[in-house]
């Protein structure tokens, strides 16, 4: 019995891991998406650790290697101790400098690196260890792998429906240790069994029980050990990638393509992967269709389809490699040396997806290029499935099959006539400034838009008559009203305002002489496009006084207060537009945090336009607990123009206050008593998965 609970319990936690260390380090990178992506390249590799570490370990006698790593568990189960003690004191100098992707990589493997490296090679240890001590009878390989999986899948399950909705990290963080600890008690009281067969000796011939599943091939190497897994595990991190651009990221979708990968290893290396093989690879080749044609959807109801489609192709396309993957597995005395090359390979293919395609490319297209890829080897597969042999010999099919997916990505990719005028990409996103010929009073007049993904983040028309135009959401009977209801404001006062979120800095043009407009941006390259007249001059344009403050908002806001600087009149909270929302920012005490900073008449200005997300229930939620007076409206967009859209903004004040619409018939007032109250999330406890809607807009926004 102390098998396979030892089995389960390694698997378990191996996988519960992963999302609760990205929970834990994502408000110390801003929020950025671009987290998940360094957490798995980061697994990836460290399992090719745990794979060394076990053929290594594995090769000396069974009491010998298990105190080894039991003794190791128990020092790691003291340092998770101490980190569950101290976190935040650990975590305090973290995402500071300048180089965000190589600092987020040292976090998480000085945070989790060798936890993460011993429970990786549990299993396999563990597995090594039935084999010596149980008798011929009792051996069952398969039985403990379908265990292992087993508690995989339960973990990933467990964590975004229970963990984080209902318990707090530091109580995640304490459970995880303590069932480090028991973890390695069990490993302990392994090592004291007697063995059946005297002393384990090599792994491989622990490997050797698996020949019930084949006989494999007598090859020493094969190149598709490091191709397939390479490709597969590409795929899985462009994926993540691809679905974060304009998505919160949420743990959940996360943990769902990590389980589809999970599911194609395990569909793959099964009797039903072997089942119709050329189904499977049919079945991918719909996938990636469906992926191409899912790709050219922008904005609401964009999300699911892609999704969805994403996902398919991680199920079936994967099975479908990881199928090839498994008919070209060799005898079995060469078994630790596939398996330590196919963690090899998907751990280069991880790395080149999240630490390289964003140097080699200034959009995502890591994503599309590895559908073609992988389009091409299913289509090859259609015609020579059972094949263990690479394409390259008769490369017909798989070119045929790869220029007939580039031709479907450019034919179904978006069309758009404007012209790029910047593009590059970051930790932070991935953002673009286009130029458009549009009719404007007329007359043809150009007009800039800055994007990051598929979110509009700012528009300029480029004419003197109209370059100081507040346009997109920040229109005077949407944005505007905050600072045109304030006393200051209409008593020409000077008045301090602060944005968080500068975008193209459209907000400076309400600025008058005496103001001073205080901007906070996370992303760098935001802050050069802002700046640069060639693309947009409301910064330059300004009257006022105009202070950039490059950072995570949320520190930077903390800083001034504990430094007692003036407060704030006005303070806008444009962050969580496109679905893309840092969740430290949405928190009890983020809004805490607001509040100090205001003045007692000042106002909280919160843009909560989204796709999939209904932060309303969050600003009602949050009034109710601070004590706060809530106002809502949404505007609709101009059917003639794109240069006003449509936008939903709550005003929050300490008191009760009237407010003032320029255009009072193009504002309709939120429906508060039709809007739902729930838990106000914190830094400690809480998921943004409640307010997750895919049905499109709220009864409250419906007049």
């Amino acid at each position: 019995m102390i098998i396979p609970v030892t089995i389960f319990l390694g698997s378990f936690l191996l996988f519960l891991v992963q999302p609760l260390v990205g929970r834990t380090i994502l408000p110390f990178f801003g929020g950025s998406a671009a987290v998940w992506g360094v957490c798995l390249a980061v697994y990836q590799t460290l399992l090719v650790g745990g794979y060394l570490y076990a053929h290594a370990l594995a090769r000396g006698g069974v009491k010998p290697h298990l105190k080894i790593h039991a003794g190791l568990l128990f020092v790691t189960s003291l340092w998770l101790f101490l980190f569950a003690a101290f976190r935040h004191v650990v975590l305090a100098s973290c995402g500071n400098t300048a180089f965000p992707w190589l600092e987020a990589l040292g976090c998480v493997v000085a945070l989790i690196g060798i936890p993460y490296v011993l429970l990786s090679a549990g299993s396999t240890l563990v597995q090594a260890t039935a084999n010596a001590i149980l008798p011929q009878r009792d051996r069952s390989v398969y039985r403990l792998y379908a265990l292992s999986n087993a508690g995989s899948f339960l973990a990933l399950l467990i964590y975004p429906f229970l963990l984080e909705p209902y318990f707090s990290l530091t109580v995640q963080w304490w459970a995880f240790a303590v069932a480090v600890l028991v973890y390695a008690v069990l490993v302990c009281r392994l090592a004291t069994l007697h063995p059946a067969t005297g002393e384990l000796v090599s792994l491989t011939l622990v490997e050797d029980e698996t020949q019930h599943l084949g006989e494999g091939t007598t090859t020493r190497f094969h190149p598709l050990w490091f191709w397939l897994p390479g490709l597969f595990s590409f795929l899985l991190n462009a994926v993540v990638t691809h679905l974060f651009i304009d998505v919160t990221p949420l743990p959940l979708v996360w943990v769902s393509m990590l389980a589809l990968f999970l599911l194609g290893y395990m569909v793959g290396f099964s009797k039903v992967g072997g089942f119709l093989p050329r189904v499977w690879n049919l079945l991918a080749l719909f996938a990636i269709l469906a992926a191409f044609s899912a790709r050219r959807e922008w904005g609401t109801g964009s999300f699911l389809p892609n999704a969805v489609a994403a996902g398919a192709v991680l199920f079936f396309g994967g099975a479908s490699l990881i199928r090839w993957l498994y008919e070209t597995r060799p005898a079995p005395v060469f078994l630790s040396r596939f398996y330590l090359c196919t963690a090899i390979g998907g751990a280069v293919g991880g790395l080149l997806a999240t630490f390289a395609s964003p140097l080699l490319f200034t959009k995502v297209w890591e994503y599309p290029l590895v559908l073609v890829a992988i389009a091409a080897c299913c289509g090859h597969r259609l015609f020579f499935a059972g094949e263990r042999a690479l394409p390259v010999p008769r490369p017909l099919p798989a070119l045929l099959f790869g220029a007939a997916a580039v031709a479907c990505s450019i034919w179904m990719s978006h069309r758009s006539t404007a012209i790029e005028l910047y593009s590059k990409r970051n930790f932070y996103g991935s953002i673009r400034v286009t130029k458009t010929l549009e009719q404007i009073d007329r007359a043809p007049m150009f007009v800039s838009y800055m994007w990051d993904g598929q979110t509009t983040h700012g528009i300029q028309i480029r004419h003197d008559a109209h370059r100081a135009d507040p346009l997109a959401y920040y229109m005077p009977f949407s944005a505007g009203i905050a600072l045109l209801s304030h006393e200051k404001y209409r008593n020409d006062k000077p008045m301090k305002v602060g944005v968080v979120g500068l975008g193209a800095g459209i907000m400076a043009v309400y600025g008058r002489k005496n103001d001073l407009y205080r901007f906070y941006e996370l992303n760098p390259q935001v802050i050069d496009v802002a700046k640069n007249i060639e693309y947009f001059s409301f910064l330059h344009d300004a009257e006022c006084l105009i202070d950039l403050v490059p950072g995570d908002a949320r520190r930077m806001l903390t800083r001034e207060q504990l430094d007692g600087s003036p407060l704030y009149d006005v303070l806008y909270i444009d962050a969580y537009s496109g679905d893309a929302i840092p969740y430290h920012l949405a928190t009890k005490e983020a809004f805490q945090l607001y509040l100090n900073r205001l003045e007692p008449d000042g106002i909280l200005a919160v843009h909560v336009s989204n796709w999939h997300i209904n932060l309303l229930p969050l600003c009602k939620s949050v009034a109710k607990e601070l004590g706060l007076y809530p106002y809502g409206i949404v505007t609709a967009a101009d059917a003639s123009s794109r240069l006003i859209s449509s936008a939903i903004w709550v005003f929050l004040s300490r008191q009760p206050r009237s407010y003032i619409a320029p255009e009072p018939k193009r504002v309709f007032p939120v429906h508060w008593d039709r809007v739902p109250v729930v838990a106000v999330p914190t830094d400690e406890k809480g998921s943004l998965m409640p307010f997750l809607s895919l049905r499109g807009k709220s009864s409250a926004l419906r007049h």
